[in-house]
């Protein structure tokens, strides 16, 4: 579902509040018991890597364990790097998954009308503005990253940037987030959401539980505190 964004300061778009968005997200999930003290935890989004890049990297058969014991009010995020739509489409039937990550090289021309709601990843660099503007049709939502890699590098954002981008569009801040940054990147950037994956991690792709609960509980007292 495209976004509904009315144009801002030299024609960028102005962001809009979307409500069913999530507020806290946990990437990279590779185990049951992990999403299981995620969602108890309060954590509504969970995202499941499928680039074979990634040593979080999981099949569609692993991915469908997980989320068989997920509510279906959740976001179940399929995160995918420069597949084919038909690829991704498979993938998502497959694990049951009803919302995909972008985080490649893919052009929005070739994602207009896509069955499942569409987050682009955009690098917090000079480029992130121009690659906004060209997804806003296409994306619902915007996950501000490190420029370096395609994701889960562990390595934070500049927030004075991110908080600029932020102001255009909804957008999921990621990039390096722990349960000692989180809070601080909150009150700084101000988005719609968050997303951690290696900040929670005792190993790639087995989670903390620990980081885990204190990562979710602080970004939802953040994030009260935003809207009190």
């Amino acid at each position: 579902m495209p976004l509904c964004l009315a144009d801002g300061p030299a024609g960028l778009p102005r962001k809009v509040l979307v409500s069913n968005l999530p507020r806290i997200k946990v990437c990279g999930l590779t185990r049951p018991e992990d999403a299981q003290q995620a969602l108890a935890a309060g954590a509504d989004a969970f995202g499941f890597v499928a680039a074979s890049h990634s040593p979080r990297c999981v099949s569609s058969s692993v991915a469908a364990k997980v989320c068989a014991k997920l509510p279906d009010t959740v976001r179940r995020v399929g995160v995918f790097v420069d597949s084919s739509s038909e690829e991704v489409a498979r993938f998502c039937e497959e694990a049951s998954l009803n919302t995909v990550q972008l985080c490649g090289s893919e052009s929005p021309e070739h994602w207009s009308g896509f069955v499942r709601p569409i987050w682009r990843r955009i690098a917090v660099d000079e480029s992130g503005l121009q690659e906004l503007s060209l997804w806003a049709d296409t994306a619902e939502a915007f996950v501000l990253d490190n420029p370096s890699g395609a994701g889960g590098t562990g390595l934070q954002v500049d927030f004075d940037l991110a908080a600029r981008l932020a102001t255009h569009a909804p957008c999921i801040l990621a990039g390096g987030l722990n349960p000692g940054n989180v809070q601080e990147a909150i009150n700084l950037v101000q988005p719609v959401g968050v997303d951690a994956s290696s900040g929670l991690e005792s190993e790639p792709g087995i989670k903390n539980h620990e980081l885990l609960v204190s990562y979710i509980r602080k970004a939802s007292d953040s994030f009260q505190g935003l809207t009190s």
